[in-house]
């Protein structure tokens, strides 16, 4: 898995630059990203120098201009044929909304793609082709960038995402698109990046009523080094659910499960507990952070989810398709009891040299639409362990069945990683069989030496007999010999007379 840190956006001519993601990261990562692809040809984008046409007739502008802000809408049926004098080996699409699956020849042949069901997807084609015609699904879709590319190494800001985990290490429950990358800064980077572990994000929210927040979304994933795709739930982010922090937990609470039903959290958390069977479980604080009613809903919801996980009897189908489930560790955010705190002002090679704090804040400027919030002044320190209110450093383990922590500083604490528990396993069973191997060695060696002992035996039981034979043989031709000669003295004798 690729877990190196991309450039947060991409450059466009003609198209804006997210100049905060630029400012913090462009420079730092550069040199980091130049010695991750050297040594392999870097393919060469396409999009300016091939002819899109597009079968309705109007502007491919929309598509081509490098922003999440602007997109083109093609009815079912539509196609969008790309040709050029070079060969066209992938191609890089962000759909507006996630189309479904939709068709595609290229230099005559025919494929399906969007079977993954991903906003932001790449289609590698089975063949280079010089023509390529995308065929959209029935119900239309809406490009919002399209990009061709030749053969060779992608660069990093092309996201070829990978499906959701199978098994989780880790499953964060983020509320909304952004809080991954604010009370959860440094997570996603250290954990995914430093340590190996497989982060798996589910959003309680959605935000397909704006158009580029499901955009920064991603794009702050990738950047982060998340690669397996997010879960995002069908809940809509609803205003009507924020509180203050003039206002009890209680009362924010009552107001957010009258705007959602807490049951369906409930049921789609236990879900994804029984579903991607994570070793840690992170949440929100329970109160909310800054009281928002939908993270308090969230981490209230979670609570219940993690011991119905456990429940047979609780949502039988998901029992039944994934087996039950009890997390072995959960934390929330800021919670007062076993507390740990974490590192994320450190260093790090993996991450070009840059702490996991400061690559979350690279992720957190992709979201450009959320930058006039507080939230921003919030994340403007050069280190995580300065921010005092809210601290995403800050974290306690609420429910255990691997014991309590020692060491106060790491969430895996007295957990293996899928990954080193599958490679044990692995190496159990070559060690097992190669035992088998030498047993087996060893006992064709013995039978061997058997047949060879018996063999022994055998020659000589047949040599003694032959011996034994060829001494009765001299004795018996003794004897003959002997009566014979009687004979002819008897005869001689009788001769005489």
């Amino acid at each position: 898995m690729n877990t190196s840190i991309p450039l947060p956006l991409k450059a466009r001519k003609g198209g804006p630059l997210r100049a905060a993601c630029a400012l913090l990261g462009t420079l730092a990562l550069w040199i980091f990203l130049a010695t991750a692809l050297s040594g392999a040809a870097a393919a060469q984008e396409l999009t300016d120098e091939i002819s899109v046409v597009l079968s309705n007739g109007q502007s491919i502008a929309g598509m081509t201009d490098g922003s999440i802000s602007t997109y083109v809408s093609l009815s079912g049926g539509s196609t969008v044929t790309l040709t050029g004098a070079e060969e066209i080996t992938g191609l890089y699409i962000m759909w507006n909304k996630i189309p479904g699956q939709w068709g595609y020849t290229a230099d005559g042949v025919s494929y399906i793609a969007g079977d993954k069901g991903f906003l932001h997807e790449y289609v590698a084609l089975e063949e280079p082709a010089f023509q390529v015609v995308l065929t959209l699904p029935d119900g239309g879709g809406e490009i919002t960038d399209l990009y061709a590319f030749s053969a060779g190494e992608l660069p990093d800001w092309v996201q070829v995402w990978e499906e959701p985990l199978e098994q989780a290490d880790i499953l964060l429950f983020s509320t909304h698109s952004d809080d991954e990358q604010l009370f959860f800064a440094g997570l996603l980077p250290y954990y995914a990046v430093q340590v190996g572990a497989a982060m798996q994000v589910v959003y309680m929210t959605q935000h397909w009523d704006t158009v580029t927040r499901p955009h920064e979304q991603l794009n702050g994933l990738w950047t982060v080094g998340i690669r397996n795709y997010p879960i995002i739930s069908s809940f809509p982010d609803d205003a009507r659910s924020l509180g203050s922090t003039s206002e009890s937990r209680e009362t924010v609470l009552a107001r957010a499960q009258s705007v959602y039903d807490e049951e369906e959290w409930i049921l789609f958390q236990v879900q994804q507990l029984r579903r991607f069977q994570p070793q840690v479980v992170v949440g929100h604080d329970l109160d909310g952070e800054y009281r928002h009613g939908a993270h308090i809903l969230n981490s209230d919801a979670l609570i219940q989810a993690l011991e119905l996980s456990a429940d047979p009897s609780y949502d039988p189908g998901s029992a039944q398709e994934y087996g039950l489930w009890d997390v072995p560790k959960t934390y929330f955010h800021l919670y007062s009891e076993n507390q740990v705190v974490l590192d994320y002002d450190t260093p790090l090679d993996s991450l070009g040299g840059l702490t996991a704090f400061e690559v979350s804040k690279l992720g957190y400027a992709c979201h450009d639409s959320q930058q006039w919030t507080w939230f921003t002044d919030w994340m403007d320190v050069d280190r995580a362990a300065d921010i005092a209110t809210y601290s995403p450093c800050l974290f306690g383990l609420y429910r255990s069945t691997v014991g309590a922590d020692s060491e106060g500083d790491d969430l895996l604490e007295h957990i293996t990683l899928y990954a080193d528990q599958l490679a044990a396993k692995e190496a159990e069973a070559q060690r097992q069989a190669e035992v088998e191997e030498a047993l087996h060695l060893a006992e064709e060696e013995a039978l061997q030496k058997s047949l060879a002992k018996a063999r022994a035996q055998v020659a000589t039981e047949q040599a003694r007999r032959q011996t034994a034979w060829l001494g009765a043989a001299a004795v018996l031709a003794a004897v003959i010999l002997l009566i014979l000669a009687y004979c002819r003295f008897v005869r001689r004798r009788r001769g005489k007379e």
